[in-house]
């Protein structure tokens, strides 16, 4: 059965996790090419986005949009558990009003800031019930499914909002995050970020920072989970596709992103987005 929403196969664009972990485990800087909704259930686990990092407790309910960096660690002292809901913004945009905007929540706030919000075991409940409805729905062939599913995910998107919106009138709902200190690490990220769009490589920025070169990668990967040149590739892309998503052309977001060639930009777009960059930019205008 061919369900479509907004010209989406709705089965292609929404899905439902709920996962286990045991064992230390940690991964790489990354982006999604959708939005997540992420509740943690339990484990001893750091999330890292951007410059800043939460220690996370039960009842942690965070939020990612498509250009925002982030990775997980997971120290491996307790079992690792987690609801993720991931989403193609296409699939509720249309459902969005000039008074309601279902996306707010993940769009209207600096990469990075206010990320998380705590909830209470009730509140929790509540998500793992609509988490359920939404993946009942979704491998269901019956009549209405496909709009039963679109509703169940603006209903949550606005529960959601609403209570990314209490936390803004009362700092116990806000997890403060911890920022990244890392020492030379901390600085050499907000040297990469200041000059995306510029000449970067190890042994310039090493240079800048006096340091040697070996030293500076081997630091990097143990403290970030990335090499210094992923990471600056990972950045770049995500420059790309916030650039993407405002209307510029593929060739402009090539040379705001930092690449020097073309093609390069168009093979590393597509690997680490899964789309190229031109259907990215077509995505944005649909």
């Amino acid at each position: 059965m061919n369900r479509e929403q907004h010209g989406l196969a709705l089965q292609d664009s929404l899905f439902i996790e709920y996962a286990r972990s045991e064992g230390p485990a940690q991964a790489a800087f990354h982006f999604h090419d959708d939005y997540e909704i992420y509740l943690f259930l339990g484990g001893d686990v750091e999330f890292y986005v951007e410059h800043s990092m939460h220690r996370l407790r039960r009842g942690h309910l965070i939020l990612c949009n498509d250009k925002e960096l982030h990775r997980i660690r997971h120290l491996g002292q307790i079992p690792y558990e987690r609801i993720a809901i991931r989403f193609d913004h296409r699939v509720i945009g249309g459902l969005s009003t000039p008074f309601t905007n279902l996306l707010g929540c993940f769009q209207n706030r600096p990469l990075g800031v206010g990320n998380v919000v705590q909830i209470d075991e009730e509140r929790m409940a509540y998500v793992q019930e609509m988490s359920l409805r939404l993946s009942e729905v979704l491998q269901s062939d019956r009549y209405g499914s496909d709009v039963l599913a679109a509703a169940y995910l603006s209903e949550l998107l606005v529960w959601i909002n609403q209570r990314f919106r209490e936390k803004e009138k009362d700092p116990c709902f806000q997890p403060a995050p911890i920022p990244l200190t890392y020492g030379r690490i901390a600085d050499i990220m907000a040297y990469i970020e200041e000059r995306l769009s510029e000449e970067l490589s190890l042994g310039q920025i090493a240079d800048h920072f006096g340091v040697d070169p070996s030293h500076l990668s081997y630091l990097f990967k143990q403290q970030t989970g990335s090499t210094l040149y992923q990471y600056i590739l990972i950045k770049r892309i995500a420059v790309a596709k916030r650039h993407l998503s405002q209307g510029v052309t593929v060739t402009e977001a090539c040379g705001l992103s930092g690449f020097r060639d073309y093609s390069n930009f168009i093979r590393t777009f597509k690997k680490l987005t899964g789309v190229s960059p031109g259907k990215y930019n077509a995505k944005w205008r649909a």
